[in-house]
């Protein structure tokens, strides 16, 4: 059972969130699975926050990663995750720019197709992933690119009908982290709902 933290408390309470410190997962789990993701071991301290064209939730996810110097041969790692409902969101696709894997699954195991981003640039950086090549072309626009890109942090990125999941899996689970996610979220949602204008 996770414990109230009165930094995330006073987070929440100046940002117009309701937190819970111990999960009700039961929200957060009917997203799974992930497309680039490992499904986590449990979530915790829970921000949310609802409006009215959808939902925000933040949460810390933990994994199980291999220790070989503690006696159990495993340790816990954490990170900030976003989950976002937005009616307006039609797209379909998912990025990573994430190499490490400690929450995400081998490329080869995702289950969209890989596609091409757009850009060589931006494929140098970012895997990118969807059922059709059209459907990412039309959904992953420039001004979405050149947003991720200018984070410079490792990412997972899932749009989907109905909306989006955010996670920057190399930013600690502490304040910094979670004003950084909270921030990069409204942005993120700013751009998801446009899509490509027709050629």
């Amino acid at each position: 059972m996770s414990v109230s933290v009165p930094w995330i408390a006073h987070f929440a309470a100046t940002r117009g969130f309701r937190y819970e410190p111990d999960a009700d997962e039961r929200w957060m789990r009917v997203w799974e699975p992930f497309a680039t993701l490992r499904v986590p071991i449990r979530y915790e301290h829970a921000l949310s926050a609802t409006g009215d064209i959808g939902s925000i939730t933040l949460s810390t996810i933990v994994q199980e990663v291999p220790a070989p110097h503690l006696h159990s041969g495993k340790r816990e790692v954490a990170a900030w995750l976003a989950i976002v409902q937005d009616e307006r969101i039609k797209g379909k696709f998912a990025i990573t720019s994430d190499r490490h894997l400690l929450f995400g699954e081998p490329l080869d195991l995702v289950s969209m197709q890989r596609q091409s981003g757009g850009d060589a640039w931006f494929d140098g950086i970012f895997a990118t992933f969807g059922q059709t090549q059209e459907a990412v072309t039309e959904a992953l626009t420039p001004s979405l690119k050149k947003l991720v890109m200018g984070w410079q942090t490792p990412l997972h990125a899932e749009v989907r009908p109905g909306g989006f999941v955010l996670c920057a899996v190399a930013l600690p689970p502490d304040h910094a982290g979670l004003a950084w996610l909270a921030d990069a979220t409204t942005q993120f949602g700013a751009k998801a709902t446009k899509v490509r204008a027709p050629a």
